[in-house]
């Protein structure tokens, strides 16, 4: 058909399309209208659920280590403990053995449970008495079992871990140090990773401006931890050292852990048993 023939056709006004037209209008009507109900269908959560959801999956996250955000390096340190820090099932440690205090002759049979991250349960047979000490990263502790509780939970790689996740601040010093001065050819001793991070431990306010992280650089496990203190006007320099690295359930578990300080040691806990397990909302960790 041609330009000139479309021009000439006459525009029709008859009644039969007079009755289509309000059809026609009425059809688009209720197809807008089932639009927008199937659009409200669709909509994602309000601005309150998601920010719900956003705040818990993050204060999830919070209780695991993420190892896409670590550097290699540390990602590799990580995997050598296990895999039970990324993960639910194994985050409660519960351990048994012998505590040996430098003041004291007698070694006192003694429990732990550490949970991660940062709660720990301690029990110290005394004869047929018992002391117990608690602490869930939160309450306030005595001054005399903040070494204790210090060692045990935040002298460990459990608790650089956890504080990386928390955003510590963190340096890495350097890898395969020696402990001599360099210059012995014939040095075998160990090599170590060295990071470097300021940290607070929760249960005092008291803050660690230098806390030093020593994984061995062959095993890639955590060997020494070192840091200064003061105390009554007094800087005292302590060293944990976490030696003797078995297999638990297929995750690594440092069966012998002692602090020093000032270059003496203060007090070894030398682990007998260990046993790995889910974390249970039991209230253990509260006094």
């Amino acid at each position: 058909m041609s330009h000139k023939t479309l021009r000439k056709l006459p525009v029709r006004t008859s009644l039969k399309g007079s009755v289509w037209l309000p059809l026609l209008i009425a059809g688009f009507t209720l197809s807008v209208v089932g639009f927008a109900a199937a659009s409200l269908m669709r909509r994602p959560p309000t601005l309150d659920s998601r920010e719900n959801v956003s705040s818990n999956t993050k204060n999830s996250r919070k209780e695991y280590v993420n190892r896409r955000l670590l550097s290699s390096r540390l990602a590799l340190h990580l995997s050598a403990l296990g895999d039970r820090l990324e993960k639910p099932g194994q985050e409660r440690l519960t351990v048994t053995g012998v505590l040996h205090l430098s003041a004291d002759s007698q070694s006192r049979p003694i429990s732990a449970t550490l949970e991660f991250p940062d709660r720990v349960r301690i029990v110290i047979q005394n004869g047929p008495q018992s002391r117990v000490i608690t602490s869930d990263g939160r309450q306030q502790t005595a001054a005399d079992e903040l070494d204790l509780i210090e060692t045990l939970a935040y002298d460990s790689a459990e608790h650089f871990f956890s504080a990386q996740m928390q955003g510590n601040a963190t340096r890495f010093l350097g890898t395969r140090f020696r402990t001599d001065d360099g210059s012995s050819p014939d040095y075998n001793g160990p090599y170590f990773d060295i990071y470097k991070i300021a940290d607070q431990i929760k249960t005092s306010g008291q803050e660690r401006a230098a806390k030093l992280y020593y994984f061995n650089s062959d095993t890639l496990l955590l060997e020494r931890v070192t840091y200064v203190v003061n105390r009554d006007g007094a800087e005292v320099s302590v060293e944990t050292k976490l030696s003797d690295w078995r297999s638990e359930d297929g995750q690594r578990v440092a069966r012998r852990i002692e602090r020093l300080e000032n270059g003496k040691s203060v007090f070894v806990f030398d682990i007998r048993s260990a046993q790995l397990s889910r974390r249970v909302d039991d209230g253990l960790f509260v006094q």
